[in-house]
């Protein structure tokens, strides 16, 4: 017999039909309840190890009423609702669940989701011991990591622990904080090392190409296609796939995501043959995925799907105890490609790196010190060109006076706030073209006389 399950819901039928699909899966349901109260009694009779819970129920109290009180008594719970608001879900979010199913759903997503919480529940216990033999180190070094602060070595902890599962990955964190070499670490350290590792950029795809870029397609399937194409996931069968901004996938793609994800296989553009995929999924994402939910052009199913496993990376205006190693890396990685003898960075030039917010993180660190060693004259930098609005006081006496910017850096910061607020996208809706009220050709222009990149937001 598996785990003992109390079921709380207000409908009778849904109820009663959510006992028959766990009773035939082998599950003990051991009560209903149609509010808190009842929930309650039940949970203190019965003992059950996982609580399915809707979130409108009889009475005046709620499931989230319901769900604080389980965190207090560590018992397990799973959400089953047909509400998606986005003051909802920012509700079920505090609760942190271990999933969250939209009404109406099949029995095999009920089940799924309930295997994954179980798996999620055992790695946070330290119970998971799948693949132990293969488990690396509790903190695993991974070339191209730097530093341990600001909640890094709690990410390289988690990384020890689900690399070798075969479960799905979401990263989340800022542009340029490095989620494709911690997507690499997972792949490396996992038993699909020897296997592909695809990187696709979600955000790169042209809209009518989607599917067939992650799919493939047959011969004829539309006009241009002259030949068989083999997609990103039959390409990385047996290994990885990483999907890098996964939040720009439109609709359409999504289902075809979620089957994937649910079924393990994938059907090539004009063709109606199912092919089995072995695929393991990390998928990463510098936007808030509960918001897009919200907003509806996010699937609330798929988001859940990946979201078994989250790794939440932090910025490096959180890591500032990082930039001295991080300066002093990239100047070793550059001065060997550049073929120059830099072997330090001055205490004046380390103090300007630490006072400076870092919008593009590593990223923007990296390129900065890719440009100090190319215009470096002597064994050490001595000089940086951080972005004006960061520079030291003027002290000049013919210099503007203090607080005074030009039309330029008004400009500058003013589309930097925008890309930020934006997330770094620039077209379409939510884009700081809208918001700005511009043509993204003349935002994209303006970036490019400014030196804005993307990838520094």
């Amino acid at each position: 017999m598996k785990d003992k399950i109390l079921i709380v819901e207000d409908e009778f039928i849904v109820a009663n039909d959510l006992r028959i699909m766990l009773t035939d899966a082998g599950y003990q349901v051991v009560g209903i309840a149609s509010s808190v109260e009842k929930a309650r009694a039940l949970i203190l009779a019965q003992q059950p190890d996982w609580i399915l819970l809707d979130i409108i129920l009889r009475g005046s109290l709620t499931g989230i009423d319901l769900a604080w009180e389980l965190i207090g008594q560590q018992l397990p719970f799973l959400y089953i609702s047909a509400n998606t608001n986005q003051r909802t879900l920012e509700a079920v979010k505090a609760t942190q669940p271990y999933g969250f199913m939209v009404k109406p759903f099949r029995d095999t997503d009920l089940l799924v989701m309930l295997e994954i919480a179980k798996y999620r529940r055992n790695v946070e216990q330290g119970l998971a011991n799948a693949n132990a033999h293969t488990r690396p180190a509790s903190t695993p070094h991974i070339e191209g990591v730097i530093g341990t602060a600001g909640g890094l070595a709690a990410v390289m902890q988690r990384i020890a622990v689900v690399a070798p599962a075969e479960t799905s990955v979401l990263i989340l964190g800022e542009s340029g904080t490095g989620k494709e070499r911690i997507a690499h670490a997972i792949h490396e350290f996992s038993d699909r090392s020897k296997m592909p590792f695809v990187v696709v950029n979600c955000a790169a795809l042209p809209v009518n190409l989607i599917e067939s870029e992650l799919f493939g397609h047959e011969r004829g399937a539309f006009t241009g296609a002259n030949n068989r194409r083999i997609g990103k996931f039959e390409q990385a069968n047996g290994g990885t796939i990483f999907l890098d901004e996964i939040g720009e996938l439109p609709q359409d793609a999504q289902v075809k995501l979620l089957r994937v994800l649910q079924e393990k296989e994938i059907e090539r553009l004009g063709s109606s043959q199912t092919i089995k995929v072995n695929v393991r999924i990390i998928a990463a994402t510098n936007r808030n995925l509960e918001r897009e939910v919200a907003d509806g052009s996010f699937r609330l199913d798929l988001y859940y799907r990946l979201n078994v496993f989250p790794l939440v990376l932090p910025p490096l205006r959180n890591r500032k105890e990082d930039i001295p190693a991080l300066a002093m890396h990239f100047t070793r990685k550059y001065s060997v490609a550049c073929k120059k003898m830099i072997t330090g960075i001055t205490p004046a030039v380390l103090a300007q790196l630490a006072a400076y917010d870092w919008p593009g993180n590593i990223r923007e660190l990296e390129h900065l010190i890719e440009r100090s060693v190319l215009t470096a004259t002597g064994i050490e930098i001595t000089k940086v060109e951080l972005p004006q609005s960061a520079a030291s006081p003027v002290t000049d006496p013919e210099a503007k006076p203090a607080g005074i910017q030009t039309l330029v850096e008004v400009e500058r910061a003013h589309i930097l706030s925008a890309l930020k607020a934006c997330q770094g996208r620039v077209y379409g809706p939510g884009g700081a073209a809208e918001l700005l009220d511009v043509p993204a050709t003349t935002l994209y222009s303006k970036m490019k006389r400014l030196g804005i990149k993307q990838g520094y937001v």
